[in-house]
């Protein structure tokens, strides 16, 4: 998708809100390294943008979904280290090995089958253990040491450097499940031989469970906490002790004044009570603001101004107080003199939580870093 420069409508990224939450996730937690996820292009921020901030902001690794994203990091100069959670096609292996990638090894047969494939190429495997995600990785004791025995009968094609499981529920206030998946854990991993890197912690687990993982709590593979977004929203932890990490802006391109009995956008859904002035913003749900955000308050000169009529693919309409010059600066995300729109009063009121509201952004969206 062609990114839109010339038009106002921008995503602002604050690399020094990235900066905080990083150091503030790190005192929470005690991670000696946190590895940021920036998988499904950096939950929306921008992949590049964000892995190259990464590192000055305090980030010790990059934590990708597909091998693909990976590769597009390299491709940008960049030489951090890289995981790769998501399952990669054995084919795929003597790449994976190529760039420098620890790969998660979904299981023993992946193993084998990539054993056949490197060549004089060694591959860093982490070491995927379902305990209760249950989507990728092996689910009993056994079936892991054989993998790990594999790894040390193999170490010309294999360095053993990671493993690690995923928590499904690390930021409920019930934690019944998670103390379920801890516990799993432990039953499977211990008296095992260990790798460099042990990484149990999202962000719900380095936010609140941080100290019930004694051996594993050095590392912190952390997504939403780091872009700003509190896990349980509010419901664990202090909602504002972390900073928003962009702001989404744009601007009026057309005002008009329409008399009383008018249908504003598709399907009429809205219609004038009286003479209005309607101004017109170049967002749409092609740049993943979404149809279920219409009616959401945007800001304009310090004031709320309702969004009103179905949003479009490219454009969607606002109800002005008066008459403003087309140019005009919209807040949709963000501060406006003393107002301001978080993730959260979205969430609120369209039910769209917030990190599935910032990975619907598009790349059709323009991002610029700001400070």
């Amino acid at each position: 998708m062609v990114e839109a420069i010339h038009r106002p409508t921008r995503l602002e990224f604050s690399k020094s809100a990235l900066a905080y939450n990083v150091q503030y996730v790190k005192k929470v937690s005690g991670a000696k390294l946190l590895w940021l996820a920036v998988k499904s292009n950096a939950y929306g921020h921008g992949l590049l943008l964000v892995s190259k901030l990464a590192k000055q902001a305090g980030i010790d690794g990059l934590a990708v979904a597909e091998i693909d994203e990976g590769i597009a990091i390299r491709k940008a100069g960049l030489n951090d280290f890289i995981l790769i959670l998501g399952p990669t096609d054995v084919a795929d292996a003597p790449l994976a090995a190529k760039y420098g990638f620890l790969t998660t090894v979904p299981s023993l047969d992946w193993l084998k089958q990539a054993d056949k494939l490197l060549g004089d190429q060694c591959l860093a495997a982490n070491l995927a253990v379902d305990t209760g995600m249950n989507r990728i990785g092996v689910r009993d004791r056994q079936a892991l040491q054989d993998e790990i025995d594999y790894l040390k009968a193999h170490e010309d094609h294999f360095k053993y450097q990671g493993i690690y499981t995923h928590f499904a529920s690390s930021d409920n206030a019930d934690d019944r499940y998670f103390q379920k998946q801890k516990q799993r854990w432990y039953d499977m991993t211990k008296g095992l031989p260990m790798p460099e890197f042990v990484h149990v912690m999202n962000s719900g687990a380095a936010m609140y469970h941080a100290d019930e993982l004694p051996g594993c709590n050095n590392i912190a593979r952390v997504g939403t906490v780091v872009y700003g977004v509190e896990p349980s929203e509010g419901e664990l932890g202090p909602i504002d002790k972390l900073k928003a990490v962009f702001q989404l802006k744009s601007a009026l391109n057309f005002v008009k004044k329409i008399p009383a009995g008018e249908g504003i956008s598709y399907g009429s859904k809205f219609v004038t009570d009286k003479d209005s002035w309607i101004g017109t913003i170049p967002i749409g749900y092609g740049d993943g603001w979404l149809a279920e955000y219409q009616d959401f308050s945007l800001l304009i000169d310090g004031q709320r101004c309702r969004q009103i009529g179905q949003v479009a693919m490219d454009q969607m309409m606002v109800l002005l107080p008066k008459e403003y010059p087309i140019g005009t600066e919209v807040t949709l995300i963000g501060k406006d003199g003393s107002e301001e729109n978080t993730l959260y009063d979205l969430h609120k009121h369209s039910g769209v939580p917030p990190w599935k509201i910032t990975v619907a952004f598009s790349d059709r969206l323009k991002r610029i870093v700001v400070d």
